[in-house]
C-alpha cells in the first residue's frame, strides 16, 4: 500500500502531481528480482522491512532486514509493489512490511528513492547503502556518521552456588521429614537431596518449619534414616552472591559443576546490574556446588555504560570476545534510547564479554546502482543499474 492516502481525509492540495513515491519504478526498462530460497519466500525480519530502501538477507537465507554487516552488499532494493501493510489504528500511510511477511527484492532496474545523503546528487554518481538502515546514499561523502566507541558488557561474571550442604537428621516419628542444621547455601523445593541414610533419587517436596531455604525441617519424597549425616541438596536454582555485569532471563550460564547448555529461565529474587540474586535454570545440576567464582552468563542483552555518539537500532557491531559475527542492535530495553542503557542483540553472544570498547560498523557499502537525476537532500532521486 506504500504511501497511498486512500481511505484517509485529504489534508493538502498539490499544485503539480507528485513525482512519485520512494520504491516506485522510475521507468519501464527491464528489471530483475533476487532469487528466493527453495523452502519458500523471503520474509521480513523481526523489525519489519522498509520499502524504498536497500535490504540484506541474513545467514538463514530467508530473513530480510534493512541493516547489514560490514563488507556485505545488500541483496537488493525494496520495490513499492503493494508489499507494505497498514496495521496501526487510523493509519493513513505506511512503508513498512511487517515481520514475517513476504518480501520481494529487486537486483536490477530503475527506481525512485529518497536522497539520504549530505548534498545534491549528480548524474552517474555512485549509490551507497547505509549499513544502519539501508538508506540510499549518493556518494561516499554522505555516508552516515556513527558512534566512535561504545563501552558495554555482555552478560556477567559471578560468585555463585548451586544447592546446599548441611547436617541432617530424620525427624523422630516421621521419617519422611528431615531436620537440616548448620546449613550453607540454599535449599529449594524440587532439589535432589543426598547423604548417608537418604535413598538415591529422593527430592525435597515441601518446607515445614524454620527458615525457608535455610536451616529447618523439610518434607522428602522418600523415608530417610539420616542421623547427624552430611547432607547435600542440588537442583535448578542458583544463588548469586556477587555479580559483575547483568544476569538476564535467557542467558546461558556456564561454570564448573553447572549443567552444560543451561539457561536462566526466571528471576526468583534480587537481580539487576551488578546485583546478587536467585535464579532458576532450564536444567538441574548433578551435584552441590559450593560458592564458586568465574560463573558466567551471556545472551542477547547488551549493557551500554558509556558511548561517544548515538546508537541506532539495526547498527552492526563487532567486538573481541563473545560477540558473534553478523551481530547488530535489534532493540531497546531501558535507559536512554541511543545512549547509555540496555539493548538486545539479534544474535546471542557466545561468551561473557567484560566491559570494553565495542566497534560500531560505520558508513555503508557501494551498490551496483547510480544516480540518474539531480535532486536535493530529502527529495526523490532516480537510481538505476542500467545507467543513462
Amino acid at each position: 500500500m506504500g504511501s497511498s492516502l486512500i481511505g484517509s481525509f485529504q489534508t493538502r492540495v498539490n499544485t503539480y502531481n507528485p513525482f512519485g513515491v520512494a520504491g516506485d519504478f522510475a521507468s519501464a526498462n527491464p528489471r530483475a528480482t533476487a532469487l528466493t530460497p527453495e523452502t519458500g519466500a523471503l520474509v521480513a525480519g523481526p523489525n519489519g522491512v522498509t520499502i524504498g530502501k536497500f535490504a540484506w538477507v541474513e545467514s538463514d537465507g530467508r530473513t530480510v532486514t534493512n541493516y547489514g554487516q560490514a563488507g556485505i552488499v545488500p541483496r537488493g532494493f525494496v520495490h513499492r509493489d503493494q508489499q507494505g501493510l497498514l496495521t496501526q489504528y487510523l493509519q493513513s500511510a505506511g512503508m513498512l512490511i511487517p515481520p514475517g511477511f513476504p518480501v520481494t527484492l529487486m537486483t536490477q532496474g530503475d527506481f525512485l528513492a529518497v536522497n539520504a545523503g549530505s548534498g545534491a546528487t549528480t548524474i552517474n554518481e555512485a549509490i551507497y547503502a547505509s549499513y544502519s538502515d539501508g538508506s540510499v546514499i549518493p556518494g561516499s561523502a554522505g555516508l552516515p556518521t556513527v558512534p566512535s566507541s561504545v563501552t558495554a558488557t555482555l552478560g556477567s561474571t559471578n560468585t555463585a552456588a548451586l544447592g546446599s550442604t548441611s547436617t541432617g537428621t530424620a525427624v523422630a516419628g516421621n521419617p519422611y521429614q528431615i531436620t537440616l542444621s548448620s546449613l550453607t547455601g540454599l535449599v529449594s523445593i524440587g532439589d535432589t537431596i543426598s547423604g548417608v541414610g537418604v535413598p538415591t533419587g529422593t527430592t525435597v517436596t515441601a518446607f515445614i518449619s524454620g527458615t525457608s531455604g535455610a536451616a529447618g525441617v523439610y518434607q522428602l519424597s522418600q523415608a530417610n534414616t539420616a542421623s547427624a549425616a552430611t547432607i547435600t541438596t542440588y537442583g535448578n536454582v542458583v544463588k548469586v552472591s556477587a555479580s559483575t555485569g547483568l544476569v538476564s532471563v535467557g542467558d546461558t550460564i556456564s561454570g564448573g559443576g553447572f549443567p552444560v547448555g543451561a539457561t536462566i529461565t526466571s528471576v526468583v529474587s534480587g537481580g539487576g546490574v551488578g546485583a546478587a540474586g536467585v535464579y532458576t535454570m532450564s536444567a538441574p545440576g548433578t551435584a552441590y556446588v559450593a560458592s564458586a567464582t568465574g560463573v558466567t552468563t551471556f545472551g542477547t542483552v547488551l549493557n551500554v555504560t558509556a558511548i561517544t555518539g548515538t546508537l541506532v537500532i539495526g547498527q552492526p557491531i563487532t567486538a573481541t570476545g563473545g560477540i558473534a559475527a553478523g551481530t547488530s542492535i535489534e532493540g531497546f530495553i531501558s535507559g536512554t534510547l541511543g545512549g547509555v542503557g540496555l539493548y538486545t542483540l539479534n544474535i546471542p553472544g557466545t561468551a561473557y564479554t567484560a566491559s570494553g570498547t565495542i566497534v560500531i560498523t560505520a558508513g555503508g557499502i557501494l551498490t551496483n546502482f547510480t544516480a540518474q537525476s539531480v535532486c536535493n537532500v530529502g527529495e526523490l532521486v532516480q537510481i538505476s543499474t542500467w545507467g543513462a
